[in-house]
């Protein structure tokens, strides 16, 4: 599905955006940002075919090589400190989904185990049976 056009509206409040940018600018932070400050949803590539747009970024990306965010722009900080909250939040959630996986594969391998020696005595795949209906 396609995005719709940007109106010279929307192109000018970017490029104001972009003009007063603070600290680290990406393709990323400028879409996540122009969704939650001017409500407009489009994307990186949508922005890139946008001439004026694509000149502003670049611009603004130059001025702010190796300048550091300033502790008086308070709600940038926090913009990024969000951001910063979410990636670790992120991390931890992949940690978390990676151990998950590692013991569900170990006990899919048990109850394997435990299937193939029931196949040859009776009394274990009763215990199977009758654990599985008292978990249902």
């Amino acid at each position: 599905m396609a995005l719709k056009s940007l109106e010279t509206e929307q192109q000018i409040s970017i490029q104001a955006l972009i003009r007063s940018w603070e600290g680290k600018l990406t393709w990323n932070l400028l879409v996540t940002k122009i969704e939650s400050s001017l409500g407009i949803a489009t994307t990186r590539q949508t922005l890139d075919k946008y001439a004026n747009i694509k000149h502003e970024y670049k611009q603004r990306k130059q001025i702010l090589r190796g300048k550091p965010v300033s502790s008086d722009n308070e709600e940038l900080i926090s913009y990024l400190q969000k951001d910063v909250e979410l990636a670790e939040k992120v991390i931890q959630l992949e940690a978390q989904l990676a151990v998950a996986s590692s013991e569900i594969g170990k006990l899919h391998a048990f109850i394997k185990k435990l299937s193939s020696i029931g196949k040859t005595n009776p009394s274990v795949m009763d215990v199977f049976q009758k654990t599985l209906r008292e978990i249902k």
